[in-house]
């Protein structure tokens, strides 16, 4: 996206060079060109004098609060991977007039962050550093850009978003805030093993995520067209293996800025912690219309994994950038998703609850599920499951510090659908309400 190439080249952008998730992802977002002549201009730089370094990133973190029906609480934290405290160090030598390389590497600051606290963990994800990104890369004005290494690979944070940087953060389609959160089958008052992430998990990289299924990074030979009539062709191939396509287009017609992003992954590589071999499609188109600065973003992503349903991924967001004061814009939003079938969790993939099964997973709770459990040992099984979400907010940006600021409030609501001897049945959860005040700075 702009923004991609913004928060990529710029520090505010999540990638290795094109798009956020993120989260797990690496080139997330899209801005307002304009925005990285300026950033870049207020970069540290250094280097021999062959090759430059430019040292940039962000500080984010934010006041969480939360409800799940049973009790509540605030904690401070950050986002996970690409939406927390990043430091980025990228350079680059000119061979000719046509040539040139460089490199980038890029650490997540990892601290307390809402992916991994829960209602009895204000700390959790609390750790080292970690490495984002590491790689070499070589361009050609004809011929385009291959890099290698450790990256952002070709279908990638497909999401595309012109609201602004603030505004993703604030907002983005991987659930980086509650997934680690216990369930709480409706009426019980009793939490489960299974948590939000373990019915909104992503086969190819088995993380409860939501959205943006193929969002991490590979070790992976990536190759990016030149830009033709705002169209960029990608693709990559690496660990062992997967292969993605991807087409995004930036464009403006009007008084409308647009960006498009579809992909297409085939991975057999065991990657973060992979379930199965699995084909992943994704498309999003999002808008800015410049006069009224009302905006749009919608993704799609569809999954099928080898021996299990497939999956659906929906999530809309859409608002307004607002010039209100002198500090910024200011930018309202709303936002919608909701995954179909991501259950894969309660079937044994689960990564942070570690549940075996729909029987373990909500073991001793009482519910629906768990009653049928003891009934019937061994003929329970978890046929499929819908997770929704929505949430609205507000941020504000600071031009002269660099800075947003954001409010927010986010609802996540879940049905999991059993058979139990043949019969089908469902059990609801309780909702979980999340709020925010938070901030990032970009240097």
């Amino acid at each position: 996206m702009a923004l991609c190439a913004m928060l990529a080249s710029a520090s505010l952008c999540l990638g290795s060079g094109t798009a956020a998730s993120a989260d797990l992802a690496g080139n997330c977002c899209a801005d307002l060109e304009e925005r990285i002549a300026e950033l870049e201009a207020t970069t540290a730089r250094k280097g021999n004098k062959k090759v430059s370094l430019m040292i940039s990133g962000w500080v984010t973190e934010q006041i969480m609060g939360w409800s799940d029906g049973i009790s509540s609480d605030a904690y401070v934290g950050t986002s996970l991977n690409d939406l927390g405290t990043r430091l980025h160090f990228d350079g680059s030598a000119q061979i000719n007039a046509e040539w040139s390389a460089g490199y980038s590497l890029r650490f997540d600051v990892t601290g307390a962050n809402g992916f991994v606290q829960d209602a009895n963990n204000a700390k959790g994800g609390e750790g080292p550093p970690g490495l984002l990104n590491s790689y070499w890369w070589i361009k050609s004005d004809k011929l385009g850009r291959v890099a290698v290494g450790r990256q952002s690979h070709a279908s990638d944070d497909t999401w595309v978003d012109l609201s602004g940087a603030g505004s993703i953060f604030a907002a983005n389609l991987v659930i980086f805030d509650g997934q680690n959160f216990n369930l709480v089958p409706e009426g019980t008052g009793t939490r489960a093993k299974a948590r939000w992430g373990d019915i909104a998990t992503c086969y190819t990289v088995g993380v409860g995520i939501f959205a943006d299924c193929g969002g991490d990074r590979t070790n992976s030979v990536r190759y990016d067209t030149p830009t033709w009539n705002g169209f960029v062709v990608s693709t990559s191939w690496g660990e062992d293996d997967f292969w993605d396509v991807a087409l995004r287009h930036s464009g403006e017609f009007g008084s409308f800025k647009t960006l498009l992003g579809l992909s297409y992954q085939d991975n057999s590589s065991e990657r973060i912690n992979t379930i199965t071999d699995s084909q992943l499609w994704q498309a999003n188109f999002a808008f800015l219309h410049t006069p009224t600065g009302i905006f749009g973003s919608v993704h799609y992503g569809h999954e099928t994994p080898d021996g299990f349903k497939d999956t659906d991924q929906l999530y809309l967001k859409a608002g307004v950038r607002a010039n209100l004061n002198p500090l910024g814009a200011t930018v309202f939003y709303g936002e919608y998703g909701h995954d179909k079938d991501m259950f894969s969790g309660l079937l044994g993939g689960a990564v942070f609850s570690g549940t075996t099964d729909i029987c373990d997973g909500f073991a001793g709770t009482g519910g629906r599920i768990d009653n049928a459990c003891l009934a019937n040992p061994g003929g329970v099984e978890a046929t499929g499951s819908k997770f929704s979400r929505f949430g609205f907010g507000v941020v504000q940006e600071i031009d002269a510090a660099s800075m947003a600021v954001w409010l927010k409030y986010k609802n996540h609501s879940a049905d999991v659908d059993f058979s139990s001897n043949g019969a089908g049945q469902s059990e609801s959860m309780e909702n979980l309400h999340i709020y925010a005040l938070g901030g990032a700075v970009f240097f």
